[in-house]
């Protein structure tokens, strides 16, 4: 696949966030039988040319409080094995039904929950020779990262995590490892693969809400910092 076929976050902008965010509310809701259509002919409906290039993308589901939300469901996918549109549309049911954390959704929560679609770049792999430099070479605010060694231990943390939990880089570097069912020193270790991304997030304001925010990481504030304002 060459990389003019791949869609660059740069590409996209507030209205083709909010299709992405519809498409994946709206994929939840054709399988919970809440919206009568065939999938498959929904996202034919979709015929935009950035959404029709392949792409990257995860789909995350809180639970909205009001001032508060909690996490519902969270799966992506970082292989662009699709069009974008249908990677969202595949995140949004494997976050709504298929995240092992969670129960299904049910329909009573449908109408409780925020839609998040965050875009992502390539995962590029880290080359460093003295691991101890490693936290030099990835930025809080805007990388994403991935952990991989062998084929039985992976772990992805999206960039706007280490943000809502204050970390710094060898933070956000241990917690990776940890997601990847490691030790959290793991990123010292040659054998172990770290690569990097970076991503555009669409959020609904609130659940069913025609307006969206469109977020750069750095931009997501530190829970830290949200208490100390109550």
């Amino acid at each position: 696949m060459s990389q003019g076929l791949l869609v660059a976050i740069e590409e996209l902008n507030e209205e083709l966030g909010k299709k992405l965010v519809k498409i994946a509310r709206d994929s939840i809701a054709i399988k919970l039988g809440l919206k009568k259509a065939n999938l498959e002919d929904y996202l034919s409906s979709y015929q935009d040319e950035i959404l029709n290039k392949k792409g990257l993308a995860f789909v995350t589901l809180e639970t909205y409080y009001g001032s508060t939300t909690s996490l519902r469901g969270c799966i992506g996918y970082v292989e662009a094995v699709a069009p974008l549109k249908e990677i969202v549309s595949k995140a949004a049911i494997a976050a709504a039904f298929s995240d092992p954390r969670f129960p299904p959704l049910s329909k009573n929560e449908f109408d409780n929950i925020i839609v998040e679609v965050t875009v992502l770049t390539k995962p590029q792999e880290v080359h460093i020779e003295n691991r101890w430099d490693l936290p030099k070479y990835i930025k809080v605010g805007e990388d994403g990262l991935i952990v991989e060694y062998g084929i039985l231990y992976s772990g992805l943390l999206l960039p706007q995590v280490p943000m809502e939990y204050c970390w710094d880089e060898e933070t956000f570097l241990a917690e990776t490892c940890i997601k990847a069912g490691l030790e959290p020193d793991c990123w010292l270790n040659k054998n172990v693969k770290i690569k990097k991304f970076q991503g555009i997030i669409f959020r609904e304001i609130e659940p069913n809400s025609d307006k969206i925010l469109v977020i750069k990481p750095s931009q997501v504030k530190c829970k830290k910092e949200e208490l100390e304002l109550l």
